[in-house]
């Protein structure tokens, strides 16, 4: 699961735009497009801003590993959301278990 379609699942899961996304956490609009097309990764920083940002580190374990762990408050996105991002495959399996 590339990280890419997984921010996007996210940003679409909490009802952001791209814009939105980018000002909630201090980054431009531009750099979140990259990150969503796969042209660049973030660095660190910025995934230390995603992953530490209230509304977004519930998705942490999920967005570094493909992992939840719902004990522990670590879920992903909605499996619509992940539909509609390309994350599952064509009869509805999740392409890494979550």
């Amino acid at each position: 699961m590339s990280f890419e379609k997984k921010l996007k699942a996210i940003i679409k899961e909490e009802g952001y735009s791209q814009a939105g996304f980018a000002s909630e956490i201090g980054i431009s609009t531009s750099a979140v497009e990259k990150y969503i097309s796969g042209k660049q990764e973030p660095a660190g920083g910025v995934m230390l801003r995603i992953v530490n940002h209230e509304k977004f580190k519930k998705y942490t374990l999920w967005l570094m590993t493909g992992d939840v762990n719902p004990d522990a408050g670590q879920i992903c996105p909605a499996f619509s959301t992940q539909e509609k991002c390309g994350l599952t495959i064509g009869n509805g399996d999740i392409q890494k278990k979550a």
